[in-house]
């Protein structure tokens, strides 16, 4: 027996989104990060075609709406198809009532269960048994509850002994809230491990997730093969679109470079109040001893303000202490237009070189979406413009920095991506009080190329060209990355420096 009819009991369990990806940020004087990015982004799709039980259920809905007759043109007003062996259904109240095989759908969404119980006007279900939750996509959803109360209408309910996948990250919980715009998870686990045991996971009492901003995890710890690493009573990081990129969600990194010798870091964050966090990168490294930042970072409706201070290094192994330093940054899409836009401004105690200077920048950046230059966006425009001032009060010099970016990417194949780009920056190394985080050179051509072996195995060739200087290569790096499931190993030589570095990064958290 079936029962159709257009309500608001939709599977829209969207909150539970928790990874999404930004626009690369190219950092490093080869602009290798671009390739990074892509291969993250393909990594993603590679997991989600691993989940053959989502695949077979989009595959047996199609053949169940193209034999029905059903066409799903708007998915807020798909029909409701109740199903099951015995179904009982009161028109007029609105109650209807489930045994056997029950199974409620709309759209590429679907509970299953063997009793259930609800009312199609209030929008209430009642699930006092064991359900399992399947959609398709926004996000992929394939978990099982041991008891389930939900409303569609208000868009809130309560799951118990919850257990499965969430587009690529498997959770668990005794009891997960839902509401409209975020859900708690309670004694909860959350990994990206497939494995039965976990080589790796998040743990904590309480788990609270809002959509596309941040996580708050109380009484957390972070496991590996079983063994706590790390553990603090609060942590929180930023999720979605409000992340800076792919970040994962472990604070712990091991890397090694002939610069610094082994390093060993932490992330430490404590929510002190509404939008105020205190936080700590803690590193140690066996060259330089500790050399860590400390701060406090208060965040609402795209504004950012920040009080840090600490030991920094850029991706040319250059170290820049600021002793106090004073950030605002705020940044946002214009309007529905494709451009966006950041303003940072900084005022800090710098130190380098035994040089100190009180440090005044304000840096305005224009950022275009990329631009699709195929139609299956195979080939893709990063274009983005800014203007920069700068003041240091140790020689009352000023710094107007013009600079502009284009780089070129395409996924040539399955297998070979290649980019190239164009930066121009006015202000360098050679007319800069500093050199941390600046320009090597005013015009640079970067260009790269990765291939991959096989799933496990990449291997890249990244350079950086002086354009002012009859294109003189100035950098040519080489990696070889290998995922070994759960950490993956980039290995780096830097030819033109005849550097070496490893680093682990950690993958499945």
């Amino acid at each position: 027996m079936k029962i159709e009819k257009k309500v608001l009991w939709a599977i829209s369990l969207s909150a539970l989104s928790l990874c999404t990806y930004n626009q690369p940020v190219l950092a490093s004087d080869t602009d290798v990060e671009i390739l990074n990015y892509v291969e993250d982004q393909r990594r993603e799709v590679r997991d989600k075609e691993k989940n053959k039980a989502i695949n077979e259920f989009k595959a047996e809905l199609d053949a169940q709406y193209e034999k029905e007759g059903i066409v799903i043109q708007n998915p807020q007003e798909s029909p409701i198809i109740f199903e099951g062996n015995d179904i009982m259904y009161d028109s007029v109240t609105g109650e209807v009532y489930g045994k056997g095989n029950v199974k409620i759908t709309q759209n590429y969404s679907r509970m299953t269960t063997e009793d259930a119980n609800g009312n199609l006007n209030t929008g209430d279900v009642d699930i006092p048994v064991h359900a399992h939750v399947m959609q398709v996509s926004n996000p992929t959803l394939d978990i099982n509850s041991e008891k389930t109360k939900y409303n569609y209408n208000k868009k809130t309910g309560v799951m118990n002994n919850v257990k499965g996948r969430v587009d690529n990250r498997y959770i668990s919980g005794e009891q997960v809230e839902f509401y409209p715009d975020y859900y708690i998870i309670y004694n909860g686990t959350m990994t990206r491990c497939p494995a039965k045991k976990p080589d790796y996971c998040l743990t904590a009492d309480k788990i609270e997730i809002y959509p596309d901003d941040h996580m708050v995890a109380y009484n957390a710890k972070f496991l590996i093969k079983g063994q706590v690493i790390y553990q603090t009573d609060e942590y929180s990081t930023k999720i979605g679109t409000n992340s800076e990129g792919n970040n994962t969600l472990i604070p712990f990194r091991i890397r090694y470079n002939d610069d610094d010798g082994l390093v060993i870091g932490y992330n430490i964050n404590k929510l002190l109040m509404d939008n105020v966090t205190a936080y700590a990168d803690l590193k140690y490294t066996t060259k330089h001893d500790m050399r860590n930042i400390y701060g406090v970072v208060w965040n609402n409706a795209g504004n950012t303000f920040k009080v840090e201070s600490g030991k920094y290094e850029d991706d040319d192994d250059n170290w820049l202490e600021r002793k106090i330093s004073y950030v605002y940054n705020y940044g946002r899409r214009i309007g529905n237009t494709p451009f966006s836009f950041n303003f940072y401004n900084e005022y800090g105690l710098w130190e380098q070189y035994g040089i100190e200077s009180w440090h005044r920048e304000h840096n305005l950046s224009l950022y275009h979406d990329p631009i699709n230059l195929d139609t299956e966006g195979k080939f893709r425009l990063y274009p983005s413009i800014g203007y920069k001032l700068v003041y240091e009060d140790y020689n009352d010099s000023n710094y107007n920095n013009f600079y502009y970016d284009m780089t070129l990417l395409g996924e040539l194949n399955d297998r070979l991506v290649a980019y190239t780009g164009y930066h121009y920056s006015r202000t360098n190394v050679d007319n800069s009080l500093f050199d941390y985080n600046t320009a090597d050179y005013s015009k640079k051509v970067s260009a790269g190329l990765s291939y991959s072996i096989d799933d496990k195995n990449r291997f890249v060739v990244a350079t950086g060209f002086d354009a002012s200087d009859d294109l003189y290569l100035r950098d040519l790096d080489y990696y070889w990355y290998h995922d070994w499931h759960c950490v993956e190993t980039e290995l780096k030589y830097e030819q033109k420096k005849d550097k070496w570095s490893l680093h682990f990064n950690f993958l499945n958290f």
